[in-house]
């Protein structure tokens, strides 16, 4: 969604919205924000009866009824809007089509009577007659010019109709299938890219998945605060994105937990990269709001899954995660795999 508010309104909306954040136990960090924002700018009512609801009852949102609450009415209100432009687009081109075929109709009534005219002409007995039938051509051939010129003048209005739905429909896809905080694809992202590989040929057979988790981030959050928790999401999913390459594709399923599709990449090749990216993140240093760099160092743990035969998103998501969950129980920090279905 555009937020189309002046600086000075929206510098009042932030006042009032961190006002209200603030007395919430979930964080202070943009799905929170985004809430509480659309809230006392008063553009999305459902959220705000909710709100208002909790408010009343003096219950402060967690930080799972936050992610829940920007999921039902933030995400799943822009992807309504995505498919309200598609339909609006649809209309758009059934009327330039309708407007289209009214124009070959009157195009072939001309036709057939400039065939009655010339042969009322071969026929015409005197020079009053063919008067006639000139001033009636005229008439006619003045009509077929208005129907055309306003023919021509529809398409053309529709033309530009479309590209600017276009553009928003473009626009607003974008925003639904992408992750605020980290830029990358979210969990619908990822469906929806998988929905797109099954119809161009390729399939989950043959691809990998990998699902990250940051190890002890509930601590981090704790003992260092939610701006340098986002910090570090930020920073995971950019050491992620730098080390895949093509058409991988790499997605924030919610919370801490990321996720990476590889195509055509076997187990073992994805337990390289996987490694190669718990590495990178073990490797590197963040820094908090003070300058001061954050105690310890930050670590992934890894499951690794290969897709087969007859495997959904699912089905590999789940395998995924049960190797994650290993890589958890043996120690965190590591890279674990599950055999496969058999």
């Amino acid at each position: 969604m555009r937020y189309l508010e002046n600086r000075e309104r929206s510098a009042e909306f932030l006042r009032l919205a961190l006002e209200l954040m603030a007395r919430q136990a979930a964080g202070l960090h943009p799905m929170s924000y985004t809430l509480w924002y659309e809230h006392v700018a008063g553009i999305n009512p459902p959220l705000s009866k909710v709100l208002e609801s909790r408010q009343h009852a003096n219950q402060p949102l967690s930080e799972d009824e936050v992610y829940e609450l920007h999921a039902r009415y933030v995400v799943a209100r822009d992807i309504e809007v995505l498919e309200r432009l598609q339909r609006k687009l649809r209309d758009l081109l059934e009327e330039a089509a309708q407007t289209a075929a009214a124009a070959v109709e009157s195009t072939g009534q001309y036709s057939a009577t400039l065939q009655e005219t010339r042969s009322a002409l071969e026929g015409a007995v005197n020079l009053d007659s063919v008067h006639a039938l000139i001033a009636e051509l005229m008439r006619e051939t003045a009509r077929m010019h208005s129907a055309t010129q306003t023919v021509t003048e529809r398409l053309d209005a529709r033309t530009q109709e479309v590209r600017a739905l276009t553009r928003q429909l473009e626009q607003a896809q974008t925003e639904a299938l992408l992750d605020p905080l980290t830029g990358l694809k979210n969990r619908r992202g990822l469906e929806r890219a998988v929905e797109e590989l099954a119809r161009s040929q390729e399939a989950i057979l043959g691809a990998a998945l990998l699902v990250a988790d940051i190890d002890n981030f509930k601590e981090i959050n704790d003992n260092h605060g939610h701006l340098l928790g986002d910090k570090v999401l930020r920073g995971v999913a950019q050491l992620i994105q730098s080390n895949i390459k093509g058409r991988d594709l790499a997605a924030r399923l919610g919370g801490d937990e990321f996720a990476v599709l590889l195509q055509r990449t076997t187990l073992e090749g994805a337990c390289t990269l996987a490694e190669q990216i718990r590495s990178a993140i073990s490797g590197g240093r963040f820094r908090r709001g003070d300058g001061k760099q954050l105690p310890g160092s930050v670590s992934l743990s890894v499951g690794v899954a290969a897709g087969v035969s007859g495997d959904t998103l699912e089905s590999l998501l789940a395998r995924a995660d049960a190797a994650l969950y290993e890589a958890k129980r043996e120690g965190r920090n590591r890279v674990s795999t599950v055999p496969g279905p058999a």
